[in-house]
């Protein structure tokens, strides 16, 4: 359809939805990493995965290398979808730009989101300066993206799915490097955290900051695995998102 929102993929639509999930990649991540959650979600919750620029049908667009122009564009595309009550996800960068645009929707007058979840992500107050990776030649690059959990070997070692991957990860990762929390206001909006018990990038204390980030409070999900939890479409992680998303475990 010509009308069709490029920022949203929804491969299930659901009329009145109960709760509308907007779910937010890592870095160098795209809306296919959520292909398989409508089957691990309640079938009154309808998943929006965001597509970034610079990937998939958007390759010809150029990728966001700054948080505030691509908060201010998610704003714009979300605000038609704000009509019933929503959830925003993040996995690793994708929960910065879920904190930042939380925030911007509730200070901007949108209906507050219901909840805000993120995985793998040590909070934005508490993160250092990531590595600077624009200095790797492309093989080196592509390494570090293996290693990290962030590309699968298989596309790394494919000639031209690795150069498709490549601009819109170099952009993730220059953005991802520039961003620095502005304000440490909290959102009121309760927040889940997801952490993989075996992920050596994000402690269990590091879990526990993100409650200075919310007013509404702040829960820790701790699943088996490391950091690629989302990469790998853990089945744990999902589980810990319906748990977040209904309050309990599923049946």
């Amino acid at each position: 359809m010509a009308d069709r929102d490029p920022w949203l993929v929804v491969r299930a639509p659901v009329p009145r939805p109960a709760l509308r999930l907007f779910c937010l990649p890592y870095a160098g991540g795209n809306a296919g990493a959520f292909e398989s959650w409508r089957t691990g979600l309640p079938r009154s919750v309808e998943v929006n995965a965001v597509q970034y620029p610079g990937r998939r049908e958007r390759a010809a667009e150029a990728a966001p290398r700054r948080m505030t122009p691509l908060v201010q564009a998610l704003e714009a595309a979300l605000a038609p979808h704000l009509d019933r009550p929503y959830a925003v996800y993040g996995d690793c960068l994708g929960a910065y730009v879920a904190f930042e645009l939380v925030r911007r929707l509730a200070r901007r007058g949108h209906r507050p989101a219901d909840a805000l979840v993120v995985s793998s992500a040590v909070p934005p107050h508490r993160s250092g300066v990531e590595p600077d990776y624009s200095t790797l030649d492309d093989a080196a690059f592509l390494a570090e993206l293996v290693a990290l959990g962030t590309l699968p070997p298989a596309v790394a070692g494919h000639p031209d799915l690795a150069a498709a991957a490549l601009p819109a990860a170099r952009a993730d990762f220059e953005l991802g490097r520039s961003y620095r929390l502005r304000d440490a206001d909290p959102v009121a909006t309760p927040v889940t955290v997801v952490v993989g018990d075996a992920d050596p990038h994000v402690s269990a204390v590091d879990a526990a900051a993100w409650a200075d980030l919310t007013t509404a409070g702040c829960t820790t999900l701790t699943v088996p695995g490391g950091h690629d939890l989302l990469a790998r479409a853990d089945a744990g992680l999902l589980r810990a998102v319906r748990t977040a998303l209904t309050g309990k475990e599923p049946s």
